[in-house]
């Protein structure tokens, strides 16, 4: 009766071994996705301040403009994916 009760705690471990390595792996491909989205954000922020152009717009990213409440110098752009989840916070000094 013993080795059947160790049998099954073996195979329960090995099981629930096998699920995480399985779902940190699915996870692999949503994070990296994520990483390309802020890569494309950091690079329309440079090519914005090199050409003094507007904020540009990226498909499934939305970005929200807001001021500091403390500071009315300071521009704060959001960058979030359409699940809400933020991708990039950005400052800017206000100069008009």
């Amino acid at each position: 009766m013993a080795e059947v009760v160790i049998a099954l705690i073996v195979i329960a471990i090995c099981f629930s071994i096998a699920s995480l390595v399985f779902v940190r792996a699915t996870l692999t491909a949503t994070n990296f996705q994520n990483v390309k989205q802020q890569t494309e954000i950091q690079c329309m922020i440079w090519r914005q301040l090199q050409l003094n152009e507007t904020p540009l717009e990226l498909e499934e990213i939305q970005m929200v403009e807001a001021t500091d409440e403390n500071q009315d110098s300071i521009l704060i752009f959001t960058y979030s994916a359409l699940n809400d989840k933020l991708l990039w916070n950005q400052q800017f000094i206000n100069f008009e």
